[in-house]
């Protein structure tokens, strides 16, 4: 499953889907990445002064926030990025001193391009087992795109036959979450997803102090902007909001299933947000939801996998229903 020239596809090109389809950014609707349609309404209590640097209480306040939001071990310290994708470009500099990395996919490529460009030996396999051989093994729980969870003691037996296990879970919900008890863990976690607040570029990892030391010191003293801090603090402490919006995924998961059952195509996985199909023609599913300016996801490594987001507005619904049912 790697990308031999590490030329890496993703979704969410919506001037790529303009360029082949026609149509204006206005017209598209973006189902092809995962992220959350509706976003956290962060404008309603958010008033930043940008004229200053980010304080280090401010980035305090948002670590604390994150490492209860994500259920953080205690003892494990929890640094804020810009993004998930930030870490993993980080994460050869700071486990430099590591031979091998095997990665469970097919996943999220840019793991395996990270390793590969520093020099690090890195492959994807296909089964937890063949994991344990390397120093550093990479699930992503839930994993992008086929929406598969690896269970709590498949990984603690894991921890225990590596020297570092990286998680990410960026398309975790809150409420299935449970506090790691490893101490060779990194855990990934991406406010931009579940809240749909991509474009503010907010992740976190968590792991180790010494690990998280270095990262530190490879971002410098301001490693997000205020903006993002803030929103990310009243974000992360939302609890009502949270709560709220895992029923409406879990309820829009439910129809989506539904409506795309009316197709022949087989089920790979689903999160609560996005499901994975395999389809009889991967291009052909594409046109036909271009055809009404909906952009979905394909894979350079499949010629029948679509993946497709949870549409959370009435307008979005119809307008995947006309596509379905062309």
């Amino acid at each position: 499953m790697g990308n031999k020239d590490l030329n890496i596809q993703h979704g969410g090109d919506i001037d790529l889907a303009i360029k082949k389809y026609g149509g204006q950014r206005a017209d598209w609707i973006d189902l092809s990445t995962g992220i959350n349609r509706t976003s956290y309404p962060w404008q309603e209590s958010v008033k930043v002064e940008l004229r200053d640097l980010p304080s280090s209480k401010l980035l305090m306040g948002l670590e604390k926030a994150a490492s209860r939001a994500y259920k953080v071990a205690e003892g494990t310290d929890t640094a804020a990025v810009q993004g998930a994708q930030q870490i993993i470009s980080l994460l050869p500099i700071c486990l430099k001193n590591y031979n091998s990395v095997a990665i469970l996919g097919p996943t999220y490529n840019e793991y395996e391009k990270a390793f590969k460009s520093s020099g690090i030996k890195a492959e994807t396999v296909s089964e937890v087992s063949k994991l344990s051989s390397s120093d550093i093994a990479i699930i992503v729980n839930p994993n992008n795109p086929t929406g598969k969870v690896i269970a709590e003691e498949i990984l603690d037996d894991l921890s225990k036959k590596v020297r570092i296990l990286i998680i990410d879970e960026s398309f975790k919900m809150f409420s299935s979450r449970r506090i790691q008890k490893f101490d060779n863990v990194i855990q990934i976690n991406s406010l931009g997803k579940f809240f749909g607040l991509a474009g503010v570029r907010l992740g976190f990892v968590s792991g180790p102090s010494d690990f998280i030391k270095s990262v530190r010191g490879m971002l410098g003293p301001w490693p997000v902007s205020s903006v993002a801090a803030e929103i990310g603090i009243i974000a992360l402490n939302d609890k009502t909001w949270i709560s709220a919006m895992e029923k409406i995924l879990l309820e829009g998961s439910n129809v989506l299933h539904e409506a795309c059952n009316t197709k022949n195509w087989k089920l790979v996985g689903k999160t609560n947000l996005f499901h994975t199909y395999a389809t009889s023609n991967c291009v052909e599913v594409e046109e036909q939801f271009a055809t009404h300016y909906i952009w979905i996801r394909t894979f350079d490594y499949s010629k029948s996998w679509v993946r497709l987001g949870i549409p959370t507005s009435k307008y979005e619904w119809a307008r995947v229903r006309q596509a379905l049912n062309q």
